[in-house]
Order: C-alpha cells, then sequence, then structure tokens
C-alpha cells in the first residue's frame, strides 16, 4: 500500500475517533447529572493521578491509528496526542466498526451512554 493511502486511511480512522469522543462527552455532559453516571464518573475523577494517560489504538483487520487519552477534571474526554504505531503493551482497543455505529447513531448512545465502551476509565484507577 502507498504511502499516501496509509496516511489518508489513518486520518480517516483519526476523524472518527475524534467524532466517537465528542459523542462520549455530550453522552457525559447530558448525564452527568442522572444516576448512576455521577456516582460513576465521581469515582473515577477522585481516582485520578493529575495528568494520568491511558493509551488507545483503533483497529480494523489490524491497529490502524493510535493516540492518548485522559479524562479531564471537567469530564471531559480528550485526545492528547497521536501515538506511532505498532501500539504500545496495555493501550485499550476500539473497534473500527463499533466507532462507526456510534457516530452512525449519536443520539442513540448520547441517550444510552451505558451503550457506549468506558472501560478504558477502568484501566486508569
Amino acid at each position: 500500500m502507498p504511502l499516501e493511502q496509509k496516511i489518508k486511511d489513518a486520518e480517516e480512522y483519526e476523524r472518527v475517533f475524534h467524532q466517537y469522543l465528542e459523542i462520549c462527552n455530550q453522552a457525559i455532559e447530558q448525564n452527568k447529572s442522572k444516576f448512576p453516571y455521577t456516582e460513576i464518573w465521581g469515582a473515577r475523577l477522585k481516582l485520578l493521578k493529575e495528568g494520568m494517560e491511558i493509551p488507545a489504538t483503533i483497529y480494523d483487520d489490524r491497529p490502524k491509528a493510535a493516540c492518548t487519552l485522559r479524562l479531564t477534571k471537567e469530564m471531559k474526554i480528550e485526545m492528547v496526542k497521536k501515538n506511532p504505531l505498532p501500539p504500545g503493551d496495555g493501550a485499550w482497543p476500539f473497534a473500527y466498526q463499533f466507532l462507526k455505529r456510534v457516530i452512525d447513531n449519536p443520539q442513540h448512545y448520547i441517550e444510552n451512554p451505558a451503550k457506549l465502551e468506558w472501560g478504558w476509565l477502568k484501566a486508569i484507577s
């Protein structure tokens, strides 16, 4: 595969992942005062170490893009930086097909945040 195509593919995976994170942030914002989300996210924030970051990898048939995530004290998920492939050990995997399903139906996931992938938050505790 030519380098230009690999770059284009990586940009697409990153774009989809950014959209996914925006939906997660909207779900947090819309549900942060509802049980049990207040308790869950509040507990995570208490356990956070300042500046703690989690590596993440977007997979399709193989790793396509990698980045580092952080949950801010304002309860926002942000992408801190892009990471080179292959991903490092311990990177939280995100399936591209799942990400696409979420961004194709954002309101469903915003209204039902339990259907989003929050497992990476458990990794930081």
